[in-house]
């Protein structure tokens, strides 16, 4: 082989054991409709809590997605390219999976309540500890007048009398 023969195959054969290193074996793109929907859902492979565009758990980022986020990512391509709308692919997932898919509640119906009861639970806790420490401080206040007053009912005789024998007491 001549020297130019030699380099070429030398730099084919790097270029093809650096491709791995560039494109991820198996990897494949989904489009940027996909990944939005995607995003909106939870992928349901059931030992992650993450979306279905990111979930990547089995070998890390350079993986792609798990098998069960690849096949949701598939279908979603799949239902967009025979025109289905967003809102229907997320509800065909819905009626697939259940409510849990959904990445975050959706603000109507009983999962409104897991929008409300945070902010409800934190406007009550707040009020119920202004409304104990205006008790604690009206009790405490009360107390202070009633120790004053119970100091004033002590007889100018009764003082006299405890101040003797407390000087008798001493000097014995």
């Amino acid at each position: 082989m001549t020297r130019a023969r030699t380099l070429i195959a030398t730099f084919a054969l790097l270029g093809m054991a650096a491709l791995p290193l560039i494109v991820p074996v198996g990897a494949q793109q989904f489009s940027a409709r996909a990944k939005k929907i995607g995003s909106q859902l939870n992928c349901m492979c059931g030992s992650c809590n993450m979306t279905a565009a990111n979930c990547s758990h089995p070998g890390g980022e350079f993986s792609g997605p798990c098998p069960t986020a690849k096949g949701m990512l598939q279908e979603i391509d799949q239902r967009g390219s025979r025109g289905e709308t967003d809102e229907q692919i997320v509800q065909a997932f819905v009626k697939q999976f259940g409510s849990t898919v959904y990445a975050e509640p959706p603000k109507s119906g009983f999962s409104l309540v897991a929008w409300v009861m945070p902010t409800a639970y934190l406007v009550l806790g707040t009020l119920v500890v202004i409304f104990v420490i205006s008790r604690w401080l009206k009790k405490s206040s009360s107390e202070g007048h009633a120790s004053s007053a119970s100091a004033k009912a002590v007889s100018p005789e009764l003082l006299a009398r405890a101040r003797k024998l407390a000087e008798q007491e001493t000097e014995e």
